[in-house]
């Protein structure tokens, strides 16, 4: 009876610092396969002054990386921690859901080799393995969630969001070993550009805007009434954010590769819809919470900058997608005087916009009002960030500014490559002060433990 007891302490122990072993796992990434090599990547193209002056396995290498490894990591600590302690229970099976960390590493590591020694054998076998490694690494987290949702006393009928995000993170783990073949295996350099012209747009976006941004629409939903005090929105937008959002994505996905590997034009028009109401939800959203009102008094901390200029970069990131069939083909074209009606910078520029500007944002936002709060730590008296604040925004704003200008002035190239540099100094000045939190509360917990 006592070794139960004991292995259920262990248990609960675990459960409340799982998210830890997660977060640091997803700055290690940051710092090597993510923003690291990106910034790498950037200050390569920025020297050959092309886009296509890095092998692009390095490119797709360094994307998932970052999508899976990164943004996926912090999904899954943040899900592991935040969803029981919100829901008032505790986290189903902690060992189990540690499994998953092993699982998410290995595969991305040995995706990434795969890339780098591709088409060299054994890369594809080796790729397509890495891919089923990450797919049961996300089945066992989805599983671990759902019932841990379920045994919550209030059930999980609002639990719409968590639930998209983790369908749309099924969904990317299945599809990635099938994008890795298609992108990797293309037996010419025609049928390579048809594969990734059709298939990487749709795929980043069922990562970006169906994993991360429904995840983090969800959070925002849920955090933002109640720790900063804003206004909590209506019943009727949480079902247009959940329904409208959803089905942006699907269709954009649909439209799109319908629009590629037909050749119906029409369905690249129809892909519009999609964008609408990605902008009308970027709009809407901070204006139902009233996000940028006066705050009760003792609500602000420093997170609030953070979520702030997400929400504003959320607007960016879907003005730039709504504005791209016009800039293609009323500026681009006509100005470079081109045949292709697609601007990798513009398209790039409008991702970026997305993932550091908005998901990025939010994340190092989120991060940062949670993790003092789990390790009792009181915010107040933590580093305001305000460093972390503007090199973030400032490198983003570089970044996105620099590569459009590529376009029409080569010599742009020449600036694009410090921006990820930028990003990556505030990254590491934010991961300094989440390790020193964490361990800060790793002391208080000790503390306590001895005063008992």
């Amino acid at each position: 009876m006592n070794n139960k007891l004991l292995s259920d302490d262990r248990q609960l122990l675990l459960g409340q610092k799982i998210h830890q072993y997660f977060f640091i796992s997803a700055l290690v990434t940051i710092f090597t396969l993510g923003c690291m090599w990106g910034a790498i990547n950037l200050l390569l193209i920025g020297l050959e002054e092309s886009f296509h002056g890095i092998d692009y396995s390095w490119v797709l290498a360094h994307g998932h990386a970052m999508v899976f490894g990164f943004v996926g990591l912090f999904i899954m600590g943040f899900s592991y921690r935040a969803l029981p302690h919100f829901k008032g229970t505790t986290l189903w099976n902690p060992l189990l859901a540690l499994s998953t960390l092993p699982l998410m590493i290995a595969g991305i590591l040995l995706q990434a080799y795969a890339h780098v020694i591709a088409p060299r054998q054994p890369y594809l076998s080796l790729g397509i393995f890495a891919g089923i490694l990450q797919i049961v690494a996300v089945a066992i987290f989805i599983v671990v969630i759902v019932r841990t949702l379920r045994n919550a006393p209030t059930g999980g009928k609002k639990d719409g969001f968590a639930f998209s995000a983790l369908s749309w993170f099924l969904i990317a783990a299945i599809l990635n070993p099938i994008i890795f073949w298609l992108f990797e295996s293309a037996a010419t350099q025609e049928k390579f550009l048809f594969n990734v012209s059709s298939f990487n747009i749709p795929y980043r976006d069922i990562q970006t805007l169906g994993i991360a941004v429904m995840m983090i629409l969800g959070v925002s939903l849920h955090i933002l009434p109640r720790a900063y005090g804003l206004r909590n929105p209506s019943h009727g937008w949480k079902r247009f954010l959940l329904w409208g959002m959803n089905g942006a994505v699907l269709f954009g996905v649909i439209s799109f590769t319908a629009g590629m590997t037909t050749g119906v034009h029409w369905w690249h028009a129809a892909n519009g819809i999609s964008y609408i109401i990605i902008l009308v939800a970027a709009i809407g959203t901070p204006i139902q919470f009233r996000l940028f009102s006066r705050l009760p008094a003792g609500y602000s901390d420093r997170s609030l900058k953070f979520i702030r200029a997400a929400y504003c970069w959320f607007i960016v990131a879907a003005l730039l997608l709504v504005f791209g069939p016009y800039y293609m083909f009323g500026i681009y074209l006509p100005m470079t005087g081109g045949e292709n009606p697609f601007s990798h910078a513009y398209f790039g520029a409008y991702r970026h916009a997305l993932t550091v500007g908005f998901i990025m944002m939010m994340i190092v936002a989120i991060s940062s009002k949670v993790v003092p709060g789990f390790a009792n730590v009181d915010v107040r008296k933590t580093n305001s960030l305000w460093a972390v604040f503007i090199l973030l925004n400032l490198g983003n704003t570089w970044r996105i500014t620099s590569q459009i200008l590529t376009d029409f002035y080569p010599e742009a190239f020449r600036f694009i490559g410090f921006s990820g540099f930028i990003e990556l100094t505030a990254l590491s000045l934010w991961g300094y002060e989440l390790i020193r939190n964490i361990q800060a509360g790793k002391r208080i917990q000790k503390e306590t433990f001895l005063v008992k």
